[in-house]
């Protein structure tokens, strides 16, 4: 089970470390009958559950398939597999998914708290001249990926968003302060 939320391994980083699609990562995350834990609109699984996604990578280069790995693991106890952790073997619990996210959702600050670490990384953002991709800039503001890519530039929270290319396969933002509006004196 892992430690705290920091030890959770988001799936996106898995397509990299296995060479395969989306949908084959999928369909062995499903023959395991591994969940991954979701933290927003993100999905993240523990160390112990890409121990078990390593032994079926060498499975399936060793010739094998998922199904022949499916049944071979079915019929072992769950609960005598252990994981090579970096300081001892861990076993692994089968409700570890469950346990890591009540762990994440127990230590989620408090709104104002989380409000305040917002708007310091958008600070920092504008601060530094950063470029975002939707997806970091999406879950920085709370919104979906289709709502902050619907214009080409946006202004929330004091910031003004503009579209300013590509990175990769997502668009890049940049962040900057929003202009003061200036005072109207009423006579």
């Amino acid at each position: 089970m892992a430690k705290d939320s920091a030890e959770l391994i988001p799936v996106s980083q898995l397509q990299e470390r296995y060479n395969i699609k989306r949908s084959a990562l999928y369909n062995r995350l499903s023959a395991l009958e591994l969940q991954p834990t979701k933290v927003g609109r993100r999905a993240f699984v523990t160390p112990a559950d890409v121990g078990r996604l390593d032994a079926l990578a060498d499975h399936i280069e060793a010739g094998g398939n998922i199904h022949d790995f499916a049944e071979q693991a079915s019929s072992v106890d769950a609960s005598a597999l252990t994981v090579t952790a970096e300081d001892s073997m861990t076993p692994v619990n089968p409700n570890a998914n469950f346990a890591t996210f009540l762990d994440a959702f127990a230590s989620r600050p408090e709104p104002v708290q989380a409000l305040t670490n917002r708007l310091d990384l958008l600070e920092k953002a504008a601060a530094h001249e950063w470029l975002l991709p939707t997806s970091d800039l999406s879950m920085t503001l709370g919104l979906s990926r289709r709502s902050v890519g619907k214009y080409p530039k946006f202004e929330r929270y004091g910031f003004v968003f503009t579209k300013v290319g590509q990175m990769g396969t997502e668009t890049s933002w940049r962040v900057q302060k929003a202009a003061k509006p200036k005072k109207k004196f009423k006579r």
